[in-house]
């Protein structure tokens, strides 16, 4: 004899569960509607949504009502009409897409429990150092990453005190970026554990002194774009050094051969 089981009936914990795989938009949209019981799991602070951008488009008010429980969201500037603050207190996930104006990211220090931040750029910004800087303002952020669409260069202040000092762990430049910016960028970030970044050679020569500022903790190494020098690379490469990712395309295969 078969036993039905009506969904109405599964714990609340296997509903949270179950939940956890879907987009924030499409369970306010399923659930919300289907009884009393339901609507009030939805608005619990048990149930935490992930939002993506294009939900902004569909319905902005629904994000809205339910942004103390956001755990994720991919914010989108073209579609939103509202900013981001302390009330979103449980996001720790957030992305940015099309950002005009870097104004948005002094809000940020107010999310408590952020700590992962991805940035698109896109064409709007060459200069990127006022950026960086506010970014590593945020005392709870783990990972960052920042992308451009256009060449951008970035020189923080070789001025640092301990205020200034990030506890970033993993940094992604997906944007055009010298040694020397790099050295810059560094100090900065002394927890820092995993950097990927796309070499740029407009002033890569090959200095001892500036590659003596990137060296640190890291453990995981990923260069993409254009091929760094073979002496740089050499210094790169410290005994913490757990793994090496080279993307780049190359044609004296001798560069690959050699021995570092």
């Amino acid at each position: 004899m078969s036993v039905v089981t009506l969904f109405e009936n599964v714990s609340n914990e296997l509903v949270i569960e179950i939940l956890e795989y879907f987009n924030g938009y499409e369970i306010c949209k399923s659930f919300s509607n289907l009884n009393s019981h339901f609507q009030q799991l939805i608005n619990s602070s048990f149930v935490l949504f992930k939002f993506y951008s294009n939900d902004f488009i569909a319905d902005n008010q629904l994000l809205l009502n339910h942004k103390h429980q956001l755990i994720s969201l991919q914010y989108d500037e073209s579609f939103s009409s509202y900013s981001i603050d302390s009330s979103f207190n449980h996001l720790e996930y957030l992305i940015i897409n099309n950002i005009s104006s870097i104004k948005l990211l002094s809000n940020l220090s107010s999310l408590p429990r952020l700590h992962s931040l991805t940035i698109n750029t896109q064409y709007k910004f060459d200069d990127l150092t006022q950026l960086y800087q506010l970014v590593f303002t945020l005392s709870k952020l783990k990972y960052f990453k920042c992308i451009s669409e256009i060449r951008t260069f970035c020189y923080l202040s070789s001025i640092i005190n301990d205020k200034q000092l990030s506890n970033i762990e993993y940094l992604y430049c997906a944007h055009t970026c010298t040694i020397n910016e790099l050295s810059t960028i560094i100090p900065y970030l002394p927890k820092l554990r995993s950097l990927s970044f796309c070499n740029s050679n407009d002033d890569d020569d090959d200095n001892n002194n500036v590659i003596k500022k990137i060296q640190s903790n890291i453990t995981h190494l990923y260069i993409h774009e254009d091929p760094i020098t073979l002496n740089n690379l050499k210094l790169l490469i410290n005994e913490n050094l757990e793994v090496l990712s080279l993307d780049f395309a190359y044609e004296d295969i001798e560069y690959f051969d050699a021995y570092l």
